[in-house]
Parts: structure tokens; sequence; C-alpha cells
């Protein structure tokens, strides 16, 4: 028996993640897996599809939304989900059992490898609290459908371009701790018919879409996950943190407040650097080197594109902040104006003492935020 391979792999994968269109700006969310937790379980006229073993799957990798933002307590106007990259963790194996009985070899057993998902909706209104419900259409950029009848060969389908019908997802995105939380809930059953045996049925696919895209992203970290730094000066890998410097830690910059245009409390924290110096705070359009970073002085460039001179500042105590008492907001100081604006934003910094290359300053990670209205 052969499975529609189109029909089968809709089944797996049209409930794992749903929505796409057009909207103002992009935002590439990525899926928490451990809560991205789904089950699949199924009716043909041969009998039930149920896990071999298991029935239980989760969901990983990005999905892009589309969102509109405004002012106020709940800051979406509208959302679209606008493709991805979604990935089930592993294979799904599913079989349906021998009518005698259960311990007897299956009659088909049915398993979707390598299965990549991209989905799409049309602009839908975010209401109260966050609501929204999405009618999406879910594309599979890669897979293949593996089907083996009791005593037969397996056969192979390629489900690249397998699409969904349109299919109502009821979530909510809301605005926590600095990120974009979203959430869709899904119960959804599907049908399908074999085209080769006449066979039919339906899988119904229950599980929550969680994901969550960063206001603040730090990036560009001198640990040698991106550009190596000049002189192997790596910091540790997992601090978030510059080159080395001749204090023998990489200097850090962070944010507090709220990065928005009507109310700017945003303020830029740089840590980690030599005492009794200076730095310039600095904001850009782009991430050098797509976020990887280019070697400049002892640390790496990461903030690039059309450059702002935001404040040069004296570091006490290794630290230094912009801004403070009577300086300009860094919404006003950097020029922006627009919301859902990015922006990347670093520190230079002084370091005379004769450490790495001949010149004598290095540089933090770069932080990439996303401004509110």
């Amino acid at each position: 028996m052969h499975f529609g391979a189109r029909s089968l792999v809709l089944a797996c994968a049209l409930g794992a993640f749903s929505l796409s269109a057009q909207a103002q700006t992009t935002f590439t969310f990525r899926l928490n897996q451990a809560q991205s937790s789904f089950t699949f379980s199924g009716m043909t006229t041969l009998g039930p599809i149920v896990g071999n073993p298991s029935n239980h799957f989760q969901l990983l990798g990005t999905q892009n939304v589309d969102l509109v933002l405004q002012s106020g307590a709940q800051p979406f106007s509208t959302l679209a989900f606008t493709g991805g990259n979604v990935q089930t963790n592993g294979s799904l194996h599913g079989r349906i059992n021998n009518p005698i009985s259960p311990i007897l070899p299956p009659l088909v057993t049915v398993d979707v490898n390598n299965l990549v998902l991209s989905t799409d909706s049309p602009v839908t209104s975010v209401g109260a609290g966050g609501a929204f419900t999405a009618n999406a259409t879910l594309t599979a950029l890669a897979g293949q459908l593996v089907v083996t009848p009791i005593g037969g060969l397996p056969s192979t389908t390629d489900l690249t371009g397998s699409m969904g019908n349109p299919t109502a997802i009821m979530g909510t995105i809301v605005m926590s701790g600095g990120a974009f939380h979203l959430s869709g809930p899904v119960n959804t059953t599907f049908m399908f018919t074999d085209p080769g045996s006449g066979q039919s049925g339906t899988i119904t696919l229950v599980g929550t879409i969680v994901a969550d895209w960063s206001l603040v992203q730090s990036y560009c970290a001198g640990d040698g996950t991106g550009t190596a730094c000049p002189c192997g000066n790596n910091s540790p890998v997992g601090q978030g943190r510059g080159c080395l410097n001749s204090t023998g830690v990489g200097a850090q910059l962070t944010a507090t407040g709220n990065a928005s245009i009507a109310s700017d409390t945003l303020v830029l924290h740089g840590a980690g650097m030599p005492m009794a110096s200076t730095g310039l705070f600095f904001q850009g359009t782009a991430q050098t080197s797509g976020g990887a970073g280019a070697a400049f002085g002892d640390g790496l460039r990461c903030a690039g594109g059309t450059v702002v001179r935001l404040a040069t500042k004296p570091i006490a105590a290794g630290a230094s902040a912009y801004p403070a008492a009577g300086d300009p907001a860094v919404s006003v100081k950097g020029g922006v104006t627009s919301a859902a604006s990015t922006r990347g934003y670093q520190f230079w910094y002084r370091n005379s003492a004769a450490f790495c290359t001949a010149s004598t300053f290095n540089l933090t990670n770069g932080l990439w935020l996303t401004w509110l209205p």
C-alpha cells in the first residue's frame, strides 16, 4: 500500500507550523523546541495510524513573521507569516497495526524523513491581548515519504513542493521580557486518499507552536564563533563579550530601559574596559560582515552601514554608559524616527597598553536593537 505522499506530509506537518503575508517589517522568530511539542494520530480504512513506537515530535528552526507595530500596551496592529525554515526533531514514524494482533508485524510503516517546512498566511489583525486567527498554508521545502507495506519493498516520494489547504490557527503574540512571544495552539484533522489503492483516512495533529523574537540581540562576539580576533585574543564562548583586552577580559555592551521612539529610556552600558580611559558609543544601520564582524584594532567592528557617533564618554572602574543626565536620548542622537527600525550599537575604547596589535584600541560585542513606536 502506498499512501499519497503529498497527502501524508500535509497531515504530518500542516499543524506543525502555520502562518505569512505582506506587512511592514519582517521578524525572524526562533522556535522554542522544548515547548513546541506535538502528537499525531490517524484513522484509515485499514485501521488506525499509531506511533512507531512514539507519536510525539517537536519543532525547531525559524519562522518569519511580518508585523505592523503600533503604540500602546498592545504593540501589534497586524500579523502575517511569510515563510521560514521549520524542521521536525528527527524523522516521524508511524504504522498501521495488524488487525489480528498488534504483536504481529504492522500492515504498513510510514516514515517522513528530513522534513523542512515553510508557512504563509494573509495579513490578519491582532486584537486585544495579542489574539489573532490566521489562515495558513504550509509548503514542504524538503522531505521524503517512505511507505513500506508488509512483505513489500519501501517506496520513497520526494515531498518538496507539497502544499496544504489554508487552515485556521488561533494564537497570541505579546511583548514580554524584552521579546515578542508567539504561541499558537493547534488541533487539526486532515483527510487524505492514496491514489494507488484508494485507501483513505484522517490524521490529527495536536500541539502548540512557541517562538520568540528578542528586541535586544547580542551579536558579533569576540569568541571565535564569527570573525577571529586579530591576535587570537578570543574571549570565552558564550559570554557575549568582545575580544580580550589587556585586562584579560573582553568588554561587553548591554542595554537597559525601553527602546521606544515615543518613550525612549534606553541606556547603553559598557563594562570590562581598562580603567582611566575613554570610549565612543556609536550606532550603525547594518551588521558588519553579516554579523560576523571585521578585524579592527585589537577587536572586531560589528556595527556598520551608516554610522552615527552618539557620544565620547569617560570610563570609570572599567565601565561607561550613554546617555547620562543631560544627554539626548539614543533615538534622538541616532536619528531613529521610524517604528520597527533596527540599529546596531557598539562601544569603541582606548587600550594603550602593549597587548595585541600596534593599535591602541578595542571594541565590545555588538547589540542589535528593534525600536518600538
